[in-house]
């Protein structure tokens, strides 16, 4: 259907059946969304540590804590603000990969200043312009996929999305292959395997007609949509809080869980640690998809969200009570496993509830904010309950946090897709 490009499209406008995506326009944007992810995890697990211990070797956990803390807050007004920005261009057909675009320019430039800055306040400039970049690139791009993917491909969709969250980690055993690569040779890396990554889609993909609605069902649910809504975005923030403690902690949980047969070196338990999530993440990818495909067959999402919410009740439960090699690990693979194909099911039930092109960017930035807001919470409840390195009390409290999602998932009024 042909529009003028001038005209303002409404919801009316995209009242007609919509076909499928083909796999390639899927692959395109899943390959865009793991250029995201690239991103930021090597630069905030890896780069931004030495960069802190480099210039404030003496007080390098108080700066870090502050460059995150400022960085959480800039993502979470620049990611609304940009939906707002980016509703308003998609419906006079302009759409959002500009956005995009501008953000994946900003993103490398922020790296070129992290990499020169020697200053503490120089550093912290150096994040405030990273976060606002990657959130004006990963906001509109998000926001694309509630518009262009039809409801039916929404499980497969976040069941890619899920999958491609393996490049984060993939990407920190490129930049850390050579101990000799300085850091701005680290940053160079990182900003081609994210440029190559988002390119191709900014290229290559297009948008077709209107923009995709919600499906009939989902329209009529009314009131119930907004409570469904209200429910998932909660259920995901506490699943994000205890998944960011529990990985933050990860490795001084299993320094304190018993084992039989002689004492384990530190170095040893770090590399069983790293095997053990190296293995989780190898089994994510394909039931990711599977599970994503599965939800789009059977064309309802809530029973594949509530057995994710089981499992990560379950692993987190036997991680608390039974802190035992063998028990804690299983709970840990529990866990893991449950937290990625939550966030992949969940995104894809979100974004069918986004029914409103007029705001969609907007929503998907509040939607967001269960990223960021973890960031704020996080080290202060996990300060103030294994500050002594008794992890049991955190743990309950993280168990019970999956549990209170579970509850709020068995809630949702779900009709199929």
């Amino acid at each position: 259907m042909a529009h003028a490009r001038s005209r303002t499209l409404t919801l009316s406008d995209a009242t007609s059946p919509v076909r499928p995506r083909g796999l390639g326009f899927l692959v395109l944007y899943a390959l865009a969304w793991g250029g995201g992810v690239i991103a930021y995890v090597p630069l905030l697990t890896l780069v931004l540590p030495i960069k802190v211990q480099a210039i404030a070797p003496d007080d390098k956990v108080a700066l870090l804590s502050l460059a995150t803390l400022i960085g959480a807050v800039v993502a979470s007004v620049v990611n609304i603000l940009v939906g707002i920005v980016s509703d308003r261009t998609v419906l006079r057909e302009r759409g959002r990969r500009p956005w995009v675009a501008l953000g994946l320019v900003l993103t490398l430039a922020s790296y070129v200043l992290i990499d020169v800055v020697t200053t503490r306040v120089g550093l912290i400039v150096g994040i405030v312009l990273f976060q606002g970049a990657l959130n004006l690139m990963l906001a509109p791009l998000s926001a694309t996929a509630a518009d262009e993917i039809p409801d039916q491909q929404k499980g497969l969709a976040g069941g890619l999305m899920g999958a491609v969250y393996t490049f984060g980690a993939l990407a920190g055993m490129v930049v850390t292959a050579s101990a000799g690569w300085s850091e701005g040779t680290q940053l160079a890396i990182v900003g081609g395997l994210v440029t190559a990554c988002m390119l191709p889609f900014l290229l290559i993909s297009r948008r077709r007609g209107p923009i995709v609605p919600a499906s009939v069902p989902v329209v009529q649910a009314g009131a119930g949509r907004k409570g469904n809504l209200a429910r998932v975005w909660t259920a995901r923030l506490l699943v994000q809080i205890a998944g960011s403690i529990l990985f933050a902690y990860l490795l001084f949980y299993f320094e304190t869980v018993e084992r039989s047969g002689p004492p384990v070196s530190p170095g040893e338990i770090a590399r069983q640690v790293a095997w053990l999530a190296g293995s989780v993440t190898i089994l994510l990818v394909p039931l990711s998809i599977a599970t994503g495909r599965l939800s789009d067959a059977v064309r309802l999402r809530k029973p594949f969200l509530l057995i994710t919410a089981v499992m990560m009740t379950l692993g987190l439960g036997l991680m608390a009570l039974l802190p035992q090699w063998i028990p804690a690990a299983a709970g840990y693979v529990l866990f893991a496993t449950g937290v990625g194909l939550f966030l992949g099911l969940q995104g894809a039930y979100a974004m069918q509830l986004l029914i409103t092109p007029e705001h969609r960017g907007r929503d998907m930035g509040v939607l967001n904010l269960t990223n960021t807001i973890p960031a704020l919470i996080a080290p202060s409840l996990a300060f103030a309950l294994a500050g002594e390195g008794d992890f049991q009390s955190l743990l309950l409290v993280l168990t019970g946090l999956a549990a209170v999602a579970l509850v709020l998932l068995f809630q949702i009024r779900e009709q199929s897709v």
